[in-house]
């Protein structure tokens, strides 16, 4: 056994026991947020609990896919640079089968979140009707987390076929799934990169159409006599740049827990922090300044109030400028620096408070719409629920690493399979 082989078993071994008491952990952390939710409802306020699901669905949702389409842009681009935090990146859509399910919920919650729906609007009530609104998203999510599921099932597939072939004691259905079929090595690995290729343009056309009728629906129309063309695209680019400050902080935490220090170098995490610094340009520097520069000249009531209230008034105005400087301006000047880059633990942090920053814009984009009282509801309950949704996220993205490995495998193993074979 060669030192590479060594290591794919040490990390192996070393996941198993980091992730025994944590799965325990987050289990206890999702009953809290179930418990949370459950009390909100039956005893506090419904509005709070509704609001606070719909901008973490929001918030979680476009963070799993994302971190997909990180993936098939590294892919697609056929780069080298960091194939460990390729597989960190593409973990993440472990989540879109819960996502998708959890997106139904919100019809429990309509009529709490959807002001035209006691104030229907005659001009938009083609449009913005409960049975289109859930069918139409319904229909591009399903879409959309098929075909990634899909995409991210033929990224793995040489791999773990290939070990699940050597290893013949290990059963169960996913075995069997990946087992299914299998045409050896070399032929899967080709076949696997032929259909990546064809599917990787498609994924990028769904992801901005879907997720920017996310944004249309479950944001804007919050709203219904404000619209921005524009809020579609700062959308669903924004969840790139929430995608990459999260890709970030899984790869520090598992490069230092699963000691993957030679899997993920310090010049890897430089290139991870580049990318971030050049989303806080296009994200915030271009997309929201282009839209707001447009409401501002334009200075029409029906397109300014929307920003008047979250900038200006109070509670909000403090949030947007939080935004403005812990999710763009902050982490650019901060990350213009190659150390920053290159240290794991300012890269974290910076990261860490992007990823904070990102919570309150989805925050900012649904409460103001709804919540009428001058205090401002952030507290226990929407920490529970918060809590809820990240054990969620982390409990299916334990469940990735389970399954799919981090480490890529070993040439050695590559040729002794196809010698099996």
């Amino acid at each position: 056994m060669n030192g590479q082989e060594q290591r794919q078993e040490q990390y192996a071994g070393m996941l198993h026991y980091q992730t025994r008491g944590l799965i325990w952990g987050l289990g206890v952390l999702l009953v809290a947020g179930i418990g949370t939710f459950v009390l909100g409802l039956l005893w506090l306020d419904p509005l709070r609990v509704w609001q606070t699901f719909l901008v973490n669905w929001l918030f979680w949702s476009n963070m799993a896919q994302g971190g997909l389409i990180f993936a098939a842009i590294y892919h697609l681009t056929q780069a080298r640079w960091g194939e460990t935090v390729k597989r960190v990146a593409a973990g993440m859509a472990a989540f879109l089968p819960v996502s998708f399910l959890l997106f139904f919920g919100l019809f429990f919650g309509r009529q709490r979140l959807f002001p035209w729906i006691a104030h229907p609007i005659p001009a938009k009530a083609v449009w913005l009707n409960v049975p289109f609104l859930f069918t139409r998203d319904g229909i591009g999510l399903l879409v959309l987390y098929g075909l990634s599921l899909y995409y991210l099932y033929h990224l793995f597939r040489p791999e773990v076929g290939a070990a699940l072939t050597q290893n013949r004691e290990n059963s169960g259905s996913l075995s069997a799934l990946f087992r299914r079929g299998w045409r050896g090595w070399e032929a899967e690995e080709e076949r696997s990169q032929r259909l990546l290729a064809f599917l990787t343009p498609p994924l990028f056309v769904i992801y901005a159409i879907v997720f920017s009728l996310i944004g249309f629906d479950l944001a804007m129309s919050l709203e219904p006599e404000w619209y921005s063309t524009l809020f579609g695209a700062f959308f669903f680019l924004g969840g790139l740049h929430l995608a990459l400050a999260a890709i970030a902080i899984v790869t520090v935490v598992v490069r230092k827990y699963l000691r993957l220090e030679m899997h993920v170098t310090r010049r890897q995490l430089h290139d991870l922090g580049k990318l971030i610094l050049g989303f806080c340009l296009l994200a915030g520097g271009y997309f929201f300044w282009a839209q707001y520069l447009v409401i501002w000249y334009g200075n029409l009531p029906e397109e300014t109030a929307y920003i008047i209230r979250r900038t200006q008034e109070l509670p909000w105005a403090p949030l947007s400028g939080a935004i403005l400087v812990g999710s763009y301006l902050g982490p650019f000047l901060i990350l213009l620096s190659r150390g920053v880059k290159e240290n794991p633990t300012t890269l974290f942090t910076v990261a860490a408070f992007i990823v904070g920053g990102m919570w309150l814009e989805r925050y900012i984009m649904v409460v103001p719409a709804l919540w009428t009282k001058p205090t401002l509801p952030l507290g226990w309950v929407e920490l529970g629920i918060t809590i809820g949704f990240f054990a969620a996220m982390a409990l299916t993205y334990l469940v990735f690493l389970r399954h799919f490995p981090l480490v890529p495998l070993p040439r050695t193993t590559r040729s002794q399979t196809r010698q099996e074979e």
